[in-house]
């Protein structure tokens, strides 16, 4: 199945009213649209390359990172990516802008509308169990040290609290 239809049916199995958008000439597919996360925008782009057999999703936060803070939110997301599964990865772009972004080789594979959907699901996981911090990180004076230390606390008490 081509990457265009793969994106329409999971706009279809949505019920979704966004409308592909797909370029003949160089075969690529594309969708953008806005969902909410914990009651927070994001801007979400799915594309398929057929050229490049390449289907990729990407979840924009609607804030950016303030100025002085990519040092935090950098080591912020690669302590995320390191210690957390997520089949992506939540980075951040040179004017600030936060992302997760997960891409697939289709090479071989036979595409499907429920590979995007738990493309999805990954990245808006990650947003709903992570925003605060990465908010915090990204908007606030709060440091990479002070947030790191409440991931520490947090997983300090489960260890002793297993059944909480």
């Amino acid at each position: 199945m081509s990457l265009a239809k793969v994106i329409e049916e999971f706009v279809s199995d949505l019920e979704w009213k966004e409308t592909v958008e797909i370029d003949q000439e160089t075969r690529e597919s594309s969708l953008v649209t806005r969902i909410e996360i914990r009651n927070q925008g994001f801007d979400l782009h799915v594309e398929g390359d057929e050229s490049r057999e390449r289907l990729s999703l990407f979840l924009y936060a609607l804030f950016n990172m303030i100025e002085g803070k990519s040092m935090d939110a950098c080591l912020l997301f690669n302590y995320i990516n390191k210690c957390y599964s997520y089949i992506g990865r939540l980075c951040l772009g040179g004017t600030g802008r936060i992302r997760y972004r997960e891409v697939i080789d289709i090479e071989n594979l036979e595409p499907s509308a429920a590979m995007v959907l738990n493309m999805l699901a990954s990245g808006g996981v990650l947003f709903e169990r992570h925003i605060e911090q990465i908010a915090a990180v990204a908007l606030t004076s709060r440091t990479y040290e002070a947030i790191r230390s409440e991931y520490e606390e947090c997983d300090r008490m489960r260890k002793e609290n297993p059944r909480e």
